[in-house]
């Protein structure tokens, strides 16, 4: 061999020894990458063993270690294609593991949502309840898990709805029963108010009603309303019924001369018992003339009239009366002695007969 040709070999051997010394470093280079990228695939394996991490992670520690005692390349091939291939379909169980336990806690968030809103605004109690419920999830890892504590919220929600529910109905009976009870006690208040304003015996207004309304109509006509006239009305010989026939029959006298009376005045027209037997007829807006008219006519009528008392017999009885109309700056006790003076004068004149005053 030539000093040439030998110079030759030793710089092409130099540059082999070169090139083996390159790839070594970089075949060191590239197996502390894959290492480290091995390591990082690893971490990035969530703790999931229900769907096989621990299989995922220990094949990827298998495979780094492969990697370091430097197994034949075939071997430490396949080990790579497995790694791969089981930590992609990982990857792919994760993904759909993921996205359902998301729906799922939406679920729950749906039922928690939905059941705060059906108990509204029932006791904190309730809501309290379904809190702890909903508190399970700081706790709940596991998509099982999930599905159970959304099981358990849904099934405290529907007895939450049945508690409220029959929390209405108690409310209703409650509050109709009080409704019924406050509807009683207006009725009795009512009548109790009717019954003090009213005389026992006959149905008319009592004395105290006619005070009251008398001083409403003088302060109403003084301030420019409507006047109105005052007729009082007293049985003529009432002694003689009670005496003759008995005092039942006297009332009975009594309680038809209202009636009499009310059949032939105004709705609006009050009449009220003064005392014993004399009764009392305002009327609002008539002038003295129309009520003259109108209270002769009635003792007319009432003249002729047969009342059917004990065993078929019938009995006949009068009135007098005295006619006033109100004058300005009357009040009621002027217009009354008006009234009344009138009223005996009728009884002077003869009984069964109305004058005015």
């Amino acid at each position: 061999m030539s000093l040439l040709a030998g110079l030759r070999e030793r710089r092409h051997l130099g540059e082999v020894v070169v090139e083996r010394d390159d790839a070594r470093e970089r075949v060191a280079i590239l197996e502390e990458v894959t290492e480290a990228m091995l390591g990082c695939v690893r971490a990035l394996v969530l703790d999931l063993d229900e769907i096989g991490a621990a299989d995922v992670r220990a094949g990827l520690a298998e495979t780094v270690d492969r990697l370091r005692g430097h197994v034949a390349p075939a071997a430490l091939a396949e080990q790579a294609t497995r790694c791969q291939h089981d930590t992609l379909t990982f990857a792919e169980r994760e993904r759909d593991y993921l996205g359902r336990r998301d729906a799922e806690l939406r679920r729950i968030i749906g039922v928690l949502t939905d059941g705060l809103g059906a108990v509204g605004a029932s006791s904190a109690a309730y809501h309290q309840r379904l809190l702890a419920k909903g508190s399970r999830l700081e706790a709940a890892s596991r998509l099982d898990d999930l599905v159970k504590v959304r099981a358990a919220i849904a099934t405290e929600v529907q007895a939450l709805r049945a508690d409220v529910a029959e929390r209405q109905v108690e409310e209703q009976r409650a509050t109709a029963a009080l409704r019924s009870e406050v509807e009683t006690l207006r009725a009795s208040v009512a009548q109790a108010r009717t019954e003090a304003r009213t005389d026992p015996l006959t149905g008319a207004a009592n004395r105290a009603a006619f005070d009251d309304e008398l001083a409403r109509r003088c302060q109403l006509a003084a301030a420019g309303g409507d006047g109105f006239t005052l007729i009082m009305v007293d049985v003529d010989h009432f002694k003689r019924f009670n005496d003759d026939h008995g005092h039942a029959v006297g009332d009975r006298v009594l309680t038809g001369l209202v009636a009499f009376l009310r059949a032939r005045v105004r709705r609006d027209d009050l009449i009220a018992r003064w005392g014993g037997e004399e009764f009392a007829v305002v009327l609002p807006g008539a002038s003295v003339r129309v009520a003259l008219k109108k209270v002769r006519a009635i003792l007319r009528e009432l003249a002729g009239t047969d009342w059917t008392i004990d065993g078929g017999r019938t009995i006949r009885f009068t009135v007098s009366a005295g006619v006033a109309a109100w004058k300005a700056g009357q009040d009621p006790a002027a217009i009354t002695a008006r009234a009344d003076r009138a009223l005996y004068k009728a009884k002077h004149a003869g009984r069964n007969r109305a004058e005015r005053g």
